[in-house]
């Protein structure tokens, strides 16, 4: 008996979306549905209406013919290179980006065997692939994928050469950057943004005394502080919890810019660590021995502290001017003399506070404007001297000499009082 059961159970592998009963769920309904064999190309319509329903299966308007027509043409239009080789290998159909790549390199026009495809596995990932012009030294990369199609094996190749070009660019700033810092005296470590050691040069190692190998292996920052640690080249601390505490610490400075810190050791080393923010949340530490340097500036100062108390010794009222009017010396019997103390001054002390201080506890003179005139010049550097009182009645022989870099000495000596008028004469000499 042929019910609608049993037409259901005939088409149910087709069109398994086909009603479990007949019936519309309206006045009239029609449902269309496409067959999910893949062998069919049919179309079922069910069109139903009170207690009628009419069921018609026809092939798909759009011919076969068509739709392969379709593909072809998109194939064969595609920008990047198509192709189909056989079992043997020889290439059987290439679209026109195949054809056109051919004859820019300087192969035959038919039957050309552009990529060397022996590596790759229909199905596999995609292998970058190298085209060499036969016209030049050109060369074009493209990725290559290969696609089993029965007993042939189709070829999408999309273009690299921009990939190619960075890479290359890549590997030559690396290996400039590192060329450059492995020359460098200064110790070199940069950590990437997950704490990872991923460059460092020679110097680094000459510093620390890590081994190549441990560093090579991307050792992680706090690995690489506990090996500082264990040679003796970090602050001690008290405790391990605390040393964990100090790591983080300089993490976190470092991170902004902030660290900086001088280490000393028992041997009398010294080393500048600076901790800096790199690109892509990467750290940078450089290790600098300042040994040398602390050395030279505490002689510096030992020397300098000598000079100033040689001059302290010195009864001659001293005072040095730089060639811009700072004051960049004076002695004890200065400081005594004018009841002034320019080193102890916050701000920058300089020829024009001198000299107001000098007209004031002074009798009027026009040695002053001349004496303004010399510090400053760079052309009349002769000695010169002169005589200026003191409102206390006592008199003072005023020196002027010049001396290396610019500088100009002043020293002022006690001479008797005058007795005899309030205002002394100005006496002036150059000693040429």
């Amino acid at each position: 008996m042929f019910d609608w059961t049993a037409l259901r159970q005939c088409l149910t592998h087709s069109f398994p979306d086909f009603p479990l009963a007949q019936g519309a769920s309206q006045g009239r309904d029609t449902l269309i549905l496409q067959s999910q064999d893949p062998t069919e190309s049919t179309i079922l319509t069910l069109d139903q209406w009170d207690d009628v329903a009419r069921i018609t299966i026809e092939k798909n308007n759009v011919p076969d013919a068509a739709r392969r027509t379709a593909v072809m043409q998109a194939m064969f239009q595609a920008p990047s290179p198509v192709w189909k080789e056989n079992m043997v290998g020889t290439v059987v159909w290439r679209n026109a980006a195949y054809k056109d790549l051919a004859e820019k390199m300087g192969f035959p026009a038919k039957g050309a065997q552009l990529f060397d495809v022996r590596d790759l596995t229909p199905g596999g990932t995609p292998v970058r692939l190298c085209v060499k012009s036969n016209k030049d030294d050109i060369s074009r990369w493209f990725d290559v994928t290969a696609v089993q199609i029965s007993e042939n094996v189709m070829y999408y190749a999309t273009a690299a050469d921009a990939v190619v070009s960075a890479i290359h660019a890549q590997r030559n700033f690396v290996q400039t950057f590192s060329k450059t810092f492995a020359q460098l005296s200064t110790g070199l470590a940069i950590f990437d943004q997950t704490r990872k050691l991923a460059i460092f040069n020679p110097a680094l190692t000459e510093l620390t005394q890590l081994n190549a190998d441990f560093l090579s292996n991307h050792c992680d920052i706090s690995d690489f502080f506990d090996q500082l640690r264990e040679h003796q080249l970090v602050p001690s601390p008290v405790s391990h919890v605390y040393w964990r505490d100090q790591i983080e610490s300089v993490i976190q400075l470092a991170m902004t810019g902030q660290y900086s810190q001088s280490w000393t050791f028992p041997s009398g080393v010294t080393y500048r660590v600076t901790g800096r923010p790199h690109p892509d949340g990467a750290l940078a530490f450089l290790f600098e021995d300042i040994t040398a340097e602390l050395t030279v500036t505490r002689r510096f100062r030992t020397e300098i502290d000598q000079c100033h108390s040689v001059l302290d010794t010195v009864k001659s009222a001293l005072v040095l001017f730089g060639p811009n009017g700072k004051l960049h010396l004076c002695n004890k019997a200065y400081r005594d003399l004018w009841k002034s103390d320019p080193d102890s001054s916050f701000a920058e002390y300089t020829l024009r506070d001198a000299l107001v201080h000098w007209e004031d506890d002074c009798l009027p003179n026009d040695v002053w404007q001349n004496l303004r005139e010399r510090v400053l010049s760079t052309i009349d550097r002769n000695s010169w001297h002169a005589t200026v009182t003191k409102k206390t009645l006592e008199g003072l022989r005023l020196s002027v000499s010049p001396v290396a870099g610019g500088m100009t000495l002043v020293a002022f000596d006690q001479i008797l009082p005058f007795h005899t008028s309030v205002r002394a004469p100005m006496e002036f000499h150059q000693e040429v």
